[in-house]
């Protein structure tokens, strides 16, 4: 089995098949099962077959750029945990889940740039790929990216981000400022701009962080204060009006009880009066 055929086109030799633009719609088999180089870049694969790739246990390159994929699971790389270099560029995903890339904790390499109906990433999709060294996110369709799984990478030496419509607003903030102080992992920085808002366009991301700064913390105006201050009176004077309620309705019940006690103690004098009188004249 070790040796099985090599896929009808491909180039076969020890530990690599080589199935590079021969027009392939499928994933090809059969595969030699100690396969660690596969290159099936430059065709038209619109799946990856999880049962084939989970046979293939000792695999380190997987190149699938180029083609039509667009969807990955977590399914798809439970059996190969050996992977080191990954090349999903220039295919059609969208969508990406949190565990996506979970079992790859070799993973060094990682290229998903080129999938223009990637638009968001989930926060923490590379939080188990510690080994991770390269990621290239460049000429997507991301406006915003999640910093907190990928800052806490060690090993991150380069991070290519240009290509993507960034929306430099407020939520961007964090990515700008990292930019900024780390500009020597983001080798592709001069080329990354914002195209939006229309006042930020053609702003490197990095640059951005001064005017996000204004406008996510705009200063105080006069207007404002004078608010602020028409604000807090009308709670003053509501205070004093609800306390002044408050304290009218408390005298109310108090006197009203006062009042009953006193009804109440006269009429027992009066009824102790008339016994008294009763008992006067029976003596």
């Amino acid at each position: 089995m070790l040796a099985a055929a090599c896929p009808p086109k491909c180039t076969c030799s020890q530990f690599k098949v080589d199935c590079k633009g021969i027009a392939l719609t499928m994933f090809p088999t059969p595969l030699q099962l100690d396969t660690r180089h596969l290159n099936l870049a430059s065709n038209d694969i619109a799946e990856i077959d999880s049962l084939q790739l989970s046979l293939l246990s000792d695999l380190v390159h997987l190149d699938c750029s180029h083609n039509k994929i667009s969807e990955i699971s977590k399914l798809h790389f439970l059996s190969v945990v050996k992977l080191v270099y990954l090349d999903l560029s220039h295919n059609r995903l969208r969508n990406l889940g949190e565990s996506t890339f979970t079992p790859l904790t070799n993973l060094v390499i990682l290229k998903l740039n080129g999938n223009k109906d990637l638009k968001e990433l989930d926060d923490g999709i590379f939080a188990n790929n510690v080994g991770l060294q390269e990621i290239n996110l460049s000429n997507n369709g991301l406006l915003y990216l999640n910093t907190s799984s990928i800052k806490s990478l060690q090993g991150l030496k380069a991070v290519y981000l240009a290509g993507n419509p960034w929306d430099c607003q407020c939520p961007i903030s964090q990515l700008s400022e990292w930019i900024f102080k780390h500009n020597k992992s983001f080798p592709d920085e001069a080329n990354t701009f914002c195209t939006s808002p229309k006042s930020m366009v053609g702003i490197r991301v990095s640059k951005a962080l001064v005017k996000i700064f204004e406008v996510c913390h705009t200063p105080l105006g006069y207007f404002d204060y004078f608010f602020f201050v028409i604000v807090g009176f009308a709670i003053f004077i509501s205070g004093i009006i609800v306390a002044s309620l408050t304290g009218a309705i408390l005298v109310f019940f108090e006197r009203k009880k006062m009042f009953t006690d006193e009804e109440d103690i006269d009429m027992k004098q009066y009824r102790s009066n008339r016994v008294v009188v009763r008992l006067s004249k029976v003596t």
